[in-house]
C-alpha cells in the first residue's frame, strides 16, 4: 500500500515537472529551466519510486524490501527539502552565489510547485513507511548477477577512472568557463560546470555513478551483464556524456537564441578542464569498446575450445 502511495506521488512529480512554478518580473518560469538542479532531483525521485514499485511487483528487486523503502524515502526526502528550499529562496537574482530569504527575488508561487511538493512528500512518506513495514521485512532481494562473470580487467579500471575524471574536471572546483560582460558583473567571471550547466552536470554525475557502480559489481563477481555487454554499456554511456559535454563547449549557456538581456554576455572562454572532461569521456568510450571486443573474442575462443 505504501509503495502505491509513492507511485501516486511520482505521478504528481511528473505533472509538476511539466508545469509552471513561478511568476517573476511578470515572466512565467517552469520547473525544468527555473530550478534545474531541483527539477533533476524531482525527476530522480520519481524514477526511483516507479522503478522500485515495478521491480518489487515483479519480484525482481536487487535489494530487500527495507532497502527499497529507504531508497525511495531518502531520495524523496532530498527532493522535498530541495523544493522547499526553492520555495523559500527562489533562484532569481542570486542563483549563482546564494543568498538569504531577505535577498531573494519577489516571486509568485504557482500551483505547479505545490503539486511538486505534494508529490515529493507522498514519495517520502510512502517510501519510509514501507521500509519499516512487515511487508518490507518479508520481501527478499533477487540477484541480478549474470552466470557469465569476467571479473575485473584493466579496461574496467580505466573506465572507472575516466568516469571519475570527467566529473572532477568538468563539474567540481575546476573552472569550465570564463565569461566577460555578464550582466551585473565587473570584469571576467569564472564559472564551474556544476552551476553553469546544471542539467548536464546532473547527467554526468549519474553516468559517473553508473559506470563506477557496474565496475565495482564486476570486480566483486556480481556484474548484471556479461563481460562483452558490460563493455558495450560503458562505451554507450561514455558517448552520451562526451556528446553532452562537447555540446556545452560548442554552445555555452550564457547566451540565448533570442538575445535575452538577462543572459547575454560579451564573450566566453573555454578552459582546459572542459577539454579534459571530454578527453576522459573519450577514454571511457575507447576502453568500453576494447573491453567488449576482447571479451567477445575470449568468449568465442572458449566456445571453440569446448566444441
Amino acid at each position: 500500500m505504501w509503495l502505491w502511495l509513492a507511485l501516486a506521488g511520482s505521478v504528481l512529480q511528473f505533472i509538476a515537472l511539466g508545469s509552471n512554478f513561478y511568476v517573476v518580473n511578470e515572466q512565467v518560469r517552469d520547473a525544468w529551466f527555473g530550478i534545474p538542479h531541483a527539477s533533476d532531483l524531482i525527476l530522480l525521485s520519481a524514477v526511483v519510486a516507479i522503478g522500485a514499485f515495478a521491480l518489487t511487483a515483479l519480484g525482481r528487486s536487487p535489494i530487500g524490501g527495507r532497502g527499497v523503502g529507504l531508497a525511495v524515502g531518502i531520495v524523496g526526502l532530498l527532493a522535498t527539502l530541495q523544493l522547499g528550499y526553492r520555495m523559500i529562496i527562489p533562484p532569481f537574482g542570486c542563483l549563482m552565489y546564494g543568498c538569504g530569504p531577505s535577498d531573494a527575488a519577489n516571486v509568485t508561487l504557482l500551483p505547479g510547485i505545490w503539486i511538486g511538493l505534494a508529490g515529493c512528500a507522498m514519495v517520502l512518506v510512502g517510501g519510509l513507511v514501507h521500509a519499516f513495514s512487515s511487508t518490507a521485512r518479508n520481501t527478499s532481494a533477487t540477484s541480478w548477477a549474470t552466470e557469465n562473470q569476467g571479473g575485473m580487467t584493466p579496461w574496467l579500471g580505466l573506465a572507472a577512472l575516466g568516469a571519475v575524471a570527467q566529473f572532477i574536471f568538468g563539474y567540481t572546483f575546476f573552472t569550465f568557463y570564463t565569461v566577460t560582460g555578464f550582466v551585473g558583473q565587473k570584469g571576467p567571471t569564472g564559472w564551474g560546470g556544476w552551476i553553469a550547466t546544471p542539467h548536464t552536470s546532473s547527467l554526468i554525475l549519474a553516468i559517473t555513478l553508473i559506470i563506477v557502480g557496474v565496475v565495482v559489481a564486476a570486480g566483486r563477481g556480481r556484474s548484471p551483464l556479461a563481460p562483452a555487454a558490460l563493455g558495450g554499456l560503458i562505451a554507450v554511456l561514455g558517448f552520451a556524456s562526451g556528446a553532452r559535454i562537447l555540446y556545452r563547449i560548442v554552445d555555452p549557456p550564457f547566451t540565448t537564441a533570442g538575445g535575452s538581456t538577462d543572459t547575454a554576455v560579451g564573450s566566453v572562454t573555454i578552459h582546459t578542464s572542459a577539454y579534459l572532461a571530454v578527453a576522459a569521456a573519450v577514454v571511457i568510450i575507447a576502453v568500453g569498446i576494447v573491453q567488449a571486443t576482447t571479451q567477445r573474442k575470449e568468449s568465442q575462443e572458449s566456445s571453440a575450445n569446448h566444441a
